[in-house]
């Protein structure tokens, strides 16, 4: 399909989808997304100064807010910020005994709130830094192929709310779902597959490239599923109207979820944004030749 008739089909859609949402009602439900960090030292060695770091959800958004987070354990938890994704993580220093298992819990509680962008006054927050705006792993906003789409958006829609829509319904238009591992925007976009990684990438690098600033996020989407390894959706974020709003082009297929183009319900959690690590750690120099006797596992869980 040329891309003429790409962003043909996505005009249908869009003058087609109006409307859709009019019965939206806000609401707002409060959470508690936990996390359980076990570290087993099956070692003979003790672990003097093991130091463990987890991100912690987006403090604040349309979508959430970060209220409290408990930790009931003798260590003291140092907060920090991500280099990347204007999010933050916890760091907690923890000694294992040889042959002994050390485990933590973490408790983030949160409300979350359904929005609705047409209905909130324009926001304040700052302009975003210019990495939002630049090409990156997974998110190839200067290939040929995507600025060649971004343009023929350009061309035919005037206004950036327009023009943003389109390049949320583009996703939709061009990629078959298919579960994969991640692939990116110009992999979706050049092999016409992939899951909710390549429609929140495809639509962060339709707009960087025409110069909106947008960025991935990774979420916790719990309808049925209150059990995690690690976050099981990705969308995506793009500042517009003096604010960073929410956008989901996966999701927005299935009316059942409640979510689309800067609105959405009360089932998804976000957790990290460009692809930010979810966890790491970093074992003391004199335990670094015996890692391959410990194992670290996270376990996520909301109530």
């Amino acid at each position: 399909m040329s891309i003429s008739r790409i962003v043909f089909s996505v005009v249908s859609i869009l003058f087609g989808m109006f409307g859709f949402w009019r019965d939206t009602v806000a609401d707002s439900k409060k959470v508690t997304l936990s996390a359980v960090i076990t570290v087993k030292n099956q070692s003979d060695r003790d672990v003097v100064g093991y130091i463990h770091r987890l991100s912690m959800p987006v403090e604040a958004g349309l979508q959430q807010s970060l209220k409290e987070v408990r930790y009931e354990y003798p260590e003291k938890i140092v907060y920090k910020k991500h280099k990347k994704g204007d999010s933050k993580y916890l760091e907690l220093k923890l000694d294992i005994p040889a042959g002994d298992t050390i485990k933590r819990k973490v408790h983030f509680d949160l409300l979350l709130t359904s929005y609705d962008y047409t209905t909130i006054p324009r926001g304040r927050e700052p302009y975003p830094a210019s990495m939002y705006l630049q090409s990156a792993k997974y998110i190839e906003s200067n290939a040929i192929a995507i600025r060649e789409l971004s343009l023929e958006i350009q061309n035919t829609f005037a206004d950036e709310d327009a023009r943003l829509r389109a390049a949320f319904l583009l996703p939709q238009a061009i990629i078959d779902y298919k579960i994969q591992p991640t692939k990116g925007a110009l992999a979706g976009l050049e092999s016409r597959e992939g899951d909710c990684t390549e429609y929140a990438a495809l639509f962060v690098a339709l707009a960087r490239s025409m110069g909106y600033p947008a960025r991935v996020t990774s979420e916790f989407l719990f309808t049925k599923r209150k059990q995690f390894k690690q976050p099981n959706h990705h969308a995506a974020e793009v500042y517009m109207n003096g604010r960073w709003l929410p956008v989901d082009p996966n999701l927005a297929q299935e009316s059942r979820f409640g979510y689309g183009f800067g609105r959405g319900k009360v089932s998804k959690i976000t957790l990290t944004r460009d692809f930010t690590w979810v966890w790491s750690n970093l074992w003391p120099k004199n335990f670094r030749g015996h890692v391959d006797k410990a194992k670290v596992t996270i376990e996520w869980s909301l109530q």
